[in-house]
Formats: C-alpha cells, structure tokens, sequence
C-alpha cells in the first residue's frame, strides 16, 4: 500500500547515506590518505588548487569529509561542494502545450510542459527548490545536434546505454564526451560533444507527475542527488498532494522536501 511503499522509501534514503560514491570517480571509501587514479582522497592529501577544505583530484574538487571549513558543505552520495541543490538555471526552457515556450524564471505551477517524447505533456505540481538571486555552478552539455541542456552536476539527466540500448539515469557531473542522451523534443539521440561549466544567477526545480521534464528539448528528471526510482517514489506524497507538501514555500526547499533530505543525509 501507500504507506508501505513511502516508508521503504524512506529506509532506502537512509541506507543510501552509507555509500560514499563520489561522481567521476571508482572511491569507495574517503578515509584513504592517498590518490588512486581517477580517485579523490577527502582527507587534504591530494590537493590540486580546490578551494580551502577541499581535495583536487585531475580538474575536479571535492570537499574534505572531516573538514570545519564553512566553504565546503560536503555530500557522501554526491561528492558535491557546496549547496546540495539539483536543479536547472533560469535560462533553460520548457515546451508548453500550446507551443510556446517558457524559461524557467517565468514558469508557474499548472503550467502544462512535456514531460516526455510523443507529446505527453503534464502540469507542473510546484517546486522542490527555488532560488531567484543565488550564483550557482551548472555543466552545459552540447550535443551534435549543435543544441545544449544545463543542470547541476547532481542532477538526473538521462543518457542511453549502447549495450544495452535502453535509458540510464546519469548524474550530469558523470556524462562523458560520447555518451548519448534523448532529445524528446525531434524524437532522436544525440551524442555529447562537448560539456563545459559556468554560473548563473538563480536555480529551478519544477516537478511533474511523471517525475520527468524535456528541458532545452531534451528529457531529463525531475531529480537530483539520489536515485531516480527512490526520490519519484519519496515524493509520492507531494506529487499526489503538492498543495499539501509543496505549498508551504514560495522559495527556497519546502519542509516535506527538507525531511527527506534530512533522513537521507
């Protein structure tokens, strides 16, 4: 039942706090005091330029895990400095169903954006999280398709597996140049050519029903930080009630939202 399924949800949260994964990286543990490969030691020993706290490993930083430093505000799950939030910046744009399009800035609940390819559209419920003046750090992803899609490196974007031939939930601080993702919007794949950084003013996290968005035409989630499967599956509650769960915040992380995150880190 209802119930049975939010509260494994819940359990899953927190086992999750357990694994010390860290995106771009084969780490299993941060209580190392040395660089292997392409791993990131949190301990201090391995820094390359980070900021204070911070680890460096090849051009990316990490948070030292033990670390007072008010700089870094560290993620087992996600190896993310700084704020936690996954999100899309102001600028990205959402397909309304009458074929208008909107950037995020200008998006409100009820809106009806696609979600999916073959022209599945859904209103948005709320927002797990906005923020209308905060610099924050996002990847932009180019395609051959000569378009783009930005998201923060915690969020879910969904890239095809070419063994498999099937969609994979991807932190976006994990795709690679050659890695392929879904532009829902032409119905076709195309595959990565380029992936860069930069910031911009604002964050946006609308959520769908589906859980899913087609952001810049491509399809990604509605999620950041943890699984696809197990934060859709948290959020039952908001996305059947979001007057409930996510009304209480006209900006900023809703109380619902922040429980959850507080059992899950």
């Amino acid at each position: 039942n209802m119930k049975a399924t939010f509260l494994l949800a819940l359990l899953v949260f927190v086992y999750n706090q357990d694994q010390h994964h860290v995106y771009g990286s084969n780490c299993e543990s941060h209580r190392a005091d040395t660089c292997r490969g392409d791993c990131c030691w949190a301990d201090g020993s391995c820094q390359q330029g980070c900021g204070p706290g911070c680890s460096g490993c090849g051009n990316e930083c990490i948070c030292g895990k033990f670390s007072s430093s008010s700089s870094c505000n560290y993620n087992s799950r996600t190896g993310e400095c700084g704020s936690s939030s996954g999100c899309f910046p102001g600028s990205s744009v959402l397909t309304l169903r009458s074929g208008m399009r909107k950037n995020m800035t200008e998006i409100q609940v009820d809106d009806e954006v696609l979600v999916q390819g073959s022209g599945i559209f859904q209103p948005i419920l709320g927002f797990l999280d906005l923020n209308h003046g905060k610099e924050t750090d996002f990847i932009n992803i180019k395609t051959d398709m000569s378009t783009t899609i930005s998201l923060t490196p915690s969020h879910i974007i969904f890239t095809q597996s070419v063994e498999e031939g099937k969609m994979i939930e991807t932190y976006a601080g994990e795709v690679r140049l050659g890695d392929v993702i879904f532009n829902a919007e032409q119905g076709k794949h195309a595959e990565v050519i380029q992936i860069s950084k930069f910031s911009s003013v604002g964050y946006y996290a609308p959520l769908t029903e589906s859980g899913t968005l087609v952001v810049d035409g491509y399809l990604a989630s509605c999620y950041a930080s943890y699984p696809h499967w197990v934060a859709h599956t948290a959020l039952y509650p908001a996305r059947t009630w979001p007057g409930i769960f996510l009304g209480d915040t006209q900006e900023g992380t809703g109380t619902f939202l922040n429980l959850l995150k507080t059992l899950g880190n």
